[in-house]
């Protein structure tokens, strides 16, 4: 028996208002030292207190989001080489008020990163490769870098530097200035579930998790009619899968990019449950 498996995701569109589970909002200072100026402050690390972020709760991080600015932002942006870190601390501030945090785990990594053309106050979307494990009760450092920038004068929304924000211009730089005035609001999207998610009495899971050729998807407690598959860019695609009563579906994943994706099932009687896994 053969199934189609449509690759959809339930997230509104890149340059408007998402609903965020986690932000740190609201400000109108701008500033080009975040994702635009390739020439003074191509590097950033921002620090963001757990009094800073509402509704923090502890969660994977798949998507980062920033607010459009008031300059370039109608050009849209193309970064070259972005690089993007993160990490915890229960830090509340840089070590001598200039030193960058190390050992960040890499979360985004891409040859070219396109921006949308938008307004200002308009949330835009970094989707994450990899998940970033949250705990709301210590410091978020993000960090990012790139090497090339379209519109240089690119500007993102933001309150005042307290002390939050540092910049340069390499990733290995150990030290780096504080003196940008403007520390960007942040949002981000959390994924709470611990490997699949069960209502009612419906379970998915997958295996191999990370996968590269061939996912197995099982479902306990009932039998699915509506199966998607989502990634965290949007993107549809059309897979197939084969299955015999009782056993798992085997679907083959090999033309997928890869990066994280959800696994979702519906029942006949329309019990929901999801899975996350891994495409290698």
């Amino acid at each position: 028996m053969l199934r189609t498996l449509t690759l959809a995701l339930a997230a509104a569109s890149l340059t408007h208002a998402h609903a965020q589970a986690v932000q740190k909002c609201c400000g109108t200072s701008n500033s080009t030292f975040l994702l635009g100026n390739v020439g003074t402050a191509p590097h950033t690390q921002c620090l963001y207190l757990p009094g800073d972020l509402t509704n923090a709760s502890a969660g994977e991080i798949t998507r980062l989001y920033y607010r459009y600015g008031t300059t370039g932002v109608a050009n849209g942006n193309t970064l070259g080489a972005l690089l993007v870190r993160m990490g915890q601390t229960t830090a509340t501030t840089f070590t001598g008020g200039n030193t960058f945090f190390t050992g960040l785990d890499t979360v985004l990594q891409l040859a070219t990163f396109d921006i949308p053309p938008g307004t200002a106050g308009d949330w835009f979307v970094i989707p994450m490769q990899t998940p970033f494990l949250f705990d709301p009760a210590q410091t978020l450092i993000v960090d990012i870098h790139f090497t090339n920038s379209t519109t240089t004068n690119f500007g993102c929304y933001g309150t005042t530097n307290t002390d939050r924000k540092l910049y340069s211009l390499n990733p290995t730089d150990l030290t780096g200035s504080t003196t940008s005035t403007t520390w960007q609001d942040i949002g981000f999207d959390l994924n709470t579930s611990t490997g699949f998610e069960e209502r009612n009495g419906l379970h998915a899971s997958v295996f191999p998790n990370p996968a590269e050729g061939t996912v197995y998807l099982n479902v306990e407690g009932g039998v699915p009619v509506e199966v998607e598959v989502a990634d965290v860019q949007g993107r549809r695609v059309p897979l197939r899968t084969g299955t015999s009563p009782g056993m798992p579906m085997m679907v083959d994943v090999t033309t997928l990019p890869p990066g994280l994706y959800v696994a979702r099932v519906r029942s006949a009687d329309g019990r929901t449950a999801q899975v996350r896994w891994m495409k290698r």
